[in-house]
């Protein structure tokens, strides 16, 4: 399995040739983690941008959005999204990021239950149109303040 691969179906594919842009020169990181030589894990941060940007009240400078948190079926319910969640979390606060942003599909239990764990608050459902494509959405916030 490699990058380019969501794990899932439904989910759109990674574009690797995106990846530097859209991450590490924006002020993000893109994660992926391995088990005996095979991508198991994925997931991202980068300043909130696109969408996002309209389905939340924090200010785009000090707010991260974390994307393509994606881990293989066969390696769910092991903590490997709770770890990486922790990871992103703490690298971009490391960056001067004060909150985190993220949405994911209603249908996603898992997804849902662990941004609930990690101590993430649902902030709106919402119907987002693109120029391409038109999906419903849950979105998420949580505030990166050390005291939390």
């Amino acid at each position: 399995m490699d990058a380019t691969d969501a794990f899932d179906d439904s989910a759109p594919a990674v574009e690797p040739d995106r990846i530097p842009a859209e991450y590490a020169e924006a002020g993000g990181n893109f994660l992926v983690g391995e088990i005996a030589g095979r991508i198991v894990a994925m997931g991202a941060f980068r300043p909130a941008a696109g969408y996002m940007t309209d389905l939340v009240d924090e200010p785009a400078d000090t707010t991260a959005e974390i994307k393509w948190l994606r881990i293989a079926p066969a390696h769910q319910r092991r903590g490997h999204g709770g770890a990486l969640c922790a990871t992103l979390e703490a690298r971009a606060r490391k960056r001067g990021f004060a909150d985190v942003v993220l949405d994911t599909n209603p249908k996603q239990r898992g997804a849902r239950r662990l941004y609930a764990k990690r101590g993430f608050e649902e902030v709106g459902h919402e119907r987002v149109e693109t120029d391409s494509d038109s999906f419903e959405t849950v979105v998420y916030r949580k505030s990166l303040a050390e005291n939390q």
